[in-house]
């Protein structure tokens, strides 16, 4: 399977009617050739550093020879104020809840340093991975390389049951605190992180456990 995110920003002129944007959008990429699974959802107050819209797309895989990466999506989307997209290979991944129901999905797209040496990135990966042994409020989540050119080297992605585990929980645990967080902070001497997306919007159904449904994937 090929897996993408993107981040979408309306035009501030189309900022009402948020139904009516979201089935538009989705009639125009519900078209897209390959396509096997897309949801759609507004962010929320609290997001920062991404759009009005959290896209993600799951499509059968790219022919031999070729990158995945190609332009209907694009204009699938034109006249939409700007894109922020990324084609990404999942890492490692868990459930706690399969059959969750009108959750809260979570998105962080973010850029290590390109100075940052290997060794400290996959230290990195591996606490962000360990993150879910502290925090029970999340319920099911999702590392991943993004393969495509641009702004961003990973995404990290979380269901939770509510905002308030997010927010409560997950941002404010010691774990995140004393451990993840230094990763993030230029005046820590581990600092590898230089720049983030965060997003987070409702969920109808767990979008990692779908894609686990349907077919596994090989880190």
């Amino acid at each position: 399977m090929r897996l993408e995110t993107a981040q979408i920003r309306i035009h501030t002129n189309l900022c009402t009617g948020k139904s009516t944007q979201e089935q538009a959008l989705l009639a125009r990429i519900e078209s897209l050739p390959g396509l096997r699974q897309v949801a759609i959802g507004r962010n929320l107050a609290g997001s920062w550093g991404a759009g009005d819209y959290t896209l993600d797309l799951r499509f059968d895989p790219a022919p031999s020879g070729s990158t995945g990466h190609d332009d209907g999506l694009a204009a699938a989307l034109e006249g939409v104020a700007q894109v922020d997209r990324v084609a990404y290979s999942p890492i490692s991944d868990g459930l706690r809840a399969p059959q969750l129901r009108q959750g809260i999905w979570r998105t962080l797209m973010f850029r290590v340093r390109p100075e940052a040496p290997e060794c400290q990135v996959r230290s990195l990966e591996q606490d962000l991975l360990r993150m879910p042994e502290y925090m029970p409020g999340i319920l099911n989540w999702r590392l991943a390389r993004v393969l495509s050119p641009g702004t961003w080297t990973h995404v990290w992605q979380q269901e939770f049951a509510s905002a308030e585990d997010l927010l409560g929980e997950y941002l404010m645990h010691p774990f995140h605190w004393g451990h993840v967080d230094r990763w993030f902070d230029p005046e820590f001497p581990e600092w590898t992180v230089q720049a983030i997306s965060h997003a987070f919007c409702p969920l109808a159904t767990s979008l990692i456990a779908n894609h686990n449904r349907r077919e596994e994937y090989a880190p």
